[in-house]
């Protein structure tokens, strides 16, 4: 039964909420975190197998992948812009990741995790199959990535851009790279519902900070297991 009802009730849940974040201009209701939530209640509720339910959003998961590519068009709307300050941009994405990892591998050192954790959490601030094909390449666990994604992901949507403002970071290029940087592609999408610019720089460092963090996670991962013995 839930097959055939997993794309009502999903997109139900999700216009509901939106008219309700509308309404009422609260934090807490997230179109992304409440029909989530819901679904999961739902689920329980009637021992659904959550396999039974991804099977039948497989068309919304494939139009999924189509509204992820949509992100390239603000960015070439904004390429004037990005190609004339492309080298900051990419200082700045490059050292959100240093600094991402950098202080992951701190705090997992000082409470002693195991490197099985710590492979799984470095990737928390990176689209999800980048970030479970990354963490599994360093011996971690590609669910505990991929859910860590998710949290992180709606976290920024929520309280990125209030967090942002209270920082006194109004600039709308900041605040996209920002965004993207912390909190990928939800992060983005919740961006580019606030402004073409916002979205545009977030999309871009959504893209340069999931490279960024393959290519240095790894090695930075590997320095810290030498160095801890």
């Amino acid at each position: 039964m839930m097959f055939w009802l997993a794309i009502p009730v999903t997109v139900l849940c999700y216009l509901l909420t939106r008219k309700l974040a509308r309404r009422f201009n609260n934090l807490l209701i997230n179109p992304i975190m409440i029909p989530a939530l819901l679904i999961i209640a739902l689920l329980l509720a009637t021992d659904t197998s959550p396999a039974e339910y991804d099977a039948g959003t497989r068309p919304l998961a494939l139009l999924l992948e189509l509204a992820v590519v949509a992100f390239a068009l603000p960015l070439y709307q904004q390429a004037a812009k990005i190609r004339s300050r492309l080298m900051p941009i990419l200082l700045c994405c490059s050292l959100s990741v240093v600094i991402s990892v950098g202080t992951t591998l701190l705090i997992g050192g000082i409470i002693h995790q195991s490197p099985e954790l710590l492979a799984s959490v470095l990737t928390k601030s990176i689209t999800t199959p980048l970030a479970m094909s990354v963490s599994e390449s360093m011996g971690g666990i590609p669910a505990i990535a991929a859910g860590l994604v998710i949290i992180v992901g709606m976290m920024g949507a929520i309280i990125g851009f209030p967090l942002l403002r209270l920082a006194g970071v109004n600039h709308p290029e900041a605040q996209g790279l920002a965004m993207g940087a912390s909190a990928h592609a939800i992060g983005t999408g919740a961006a580019a519902e606030v402004g073409n610019t916002q979205g545009a720089f977030a999309s871009l460092a959504m893209v340069v900070c999931g490279i960024v963090t393959a290519l240095l996670a790894p090695p930075l991962f590997h320095l810290y297991l030498w160095f801890t013995g």
